[in-house]
């Protein structure tokens, strides 16, 4: 009997939809069934999925067999996201850009052949690290470039190579949504800031999820010739609070609201109950609240 072709929800694998779940790709049904309801959203709220450029351009070797199904992404982003940018706004158009970028990085084997880039000219850092040509990035693959300053202790990028590193953060996810936040100056030198969340499902380095949402937030500086092509990216973000929250060694909603970057005045109130009317996820008390409880008492 032979063996189902690979999944190509996103990518080749993902966590699952609900903690403890098989962690298997998701069947034709449970696709079929999912779309359905990502349908009823956009219906129901006016919404629109993101547009990801060049999917269907023809002589791509694709790395998992064919282009991409991005119905788990989409629908997580659309449930997720704080935003609503305006059809044809610079927000939407730098946001699909990133989008698109994040699709030819992870799905088209040639880095000569994305269209997102300019491949001549292209370079990438994360908070100040070393730069990385277009070939080297495409290389190692952007969890490596984009960890490049997390501590050794917690991601030590030179011991994980590219499958490694997708294996490590798509078992842990069922999708990991991203959305631009606002941008600052437009191009050709266009800054933003930024927003990346899922929740844990999966597992990580062995850590079984329990669903709880993990965030990170940041900034971006990107420069794009006249064809709206990157050819310059530079990310700020701080990796630690992440990796922590995967391995239990620290708070989720320590990272809730920018709280790890723009410290605990971010929020004037627990962040968990916001996240727990929305999620429907619930658990033991928020550790920032109980922490800013415990320092009144004394």
């Amino acid at each position: 009997m032979a063996s189902e072709p690979p999944s190509l929800a996103q990518t080749y694998m993902r966590g699952p939809l609900i903690p403890h779940g098989h962690g298997k790709p998701l069947s034709k049904e449970e696709l079929d069934a999912l779309r359905e309801e990502l349908e009823a959203i956009k219906k129901e709220f006016g919404m629109v999925e993101p547009e990801r450029a060049f999917m269907d351009e023809k002589d791509v070797e694709w790395r998992f067999g064919g282009p991409p199904d991005y119905t788990i992404a989409n629908y997580a982003y659309l449930k997720g996201k704080t935003k609503n940018h305006a059809p044809g706004s610079l927000e939407m158009i730098v946001e699909n850009l990133v989008k698109t970028w994040e699709m030819e990085r992870s799905h088209k084997l040639d880095p000569n052949k994305h269209r997102s880039v300019d491949p001549k000219t292209f370079h990438i850092s994360a908070n100040g690290g070393k730069k990385f040509n277009n070939d080297e990035a495409n290389k190692i693959g952007n969890y490596n470039v984009l960890l490049q300053s997390c501590p050794v202790e917690l991601y030590d990028v030179d011991r994980i190579n590219w499958e490694q590193s997708h294996d490590k953060f798509h078992s842990a996810f069922a999708a990991f949504p991203w959305e631009l936040l606002e941008v600052f100056s437009p191009p050709p030198r266009v800054s933003f800031s930024w927003r990346h969340w899922g929740h844990f499902t999966g597992s990580y380095e062995g850590k079984e999820g329990d669903g709880r949402l993990i965030e990170m937030y940041g900034f971006g500086v990107a420069v794009v010739n006249d064809k709206l092509q990157l050819t310059d990216v530079d990310i700020y973000y701080k990796p630690e609070p992440f990796i922590q929250a995967l391995r239990g060694i620290g708070d989720s909603c320590s990272t809730w609201h920018g709280t790890d970057v723009l410290g605990e005045g971010a929020t004037s109130h627990c962040p968990f109950v916001e996240k727990q009317k929305r999620t429907g996820f619930k658990a033991g008390e928020c550790p920032v609240r109980k922490a800013k409880t415990e320092q009144v008492k004394l």
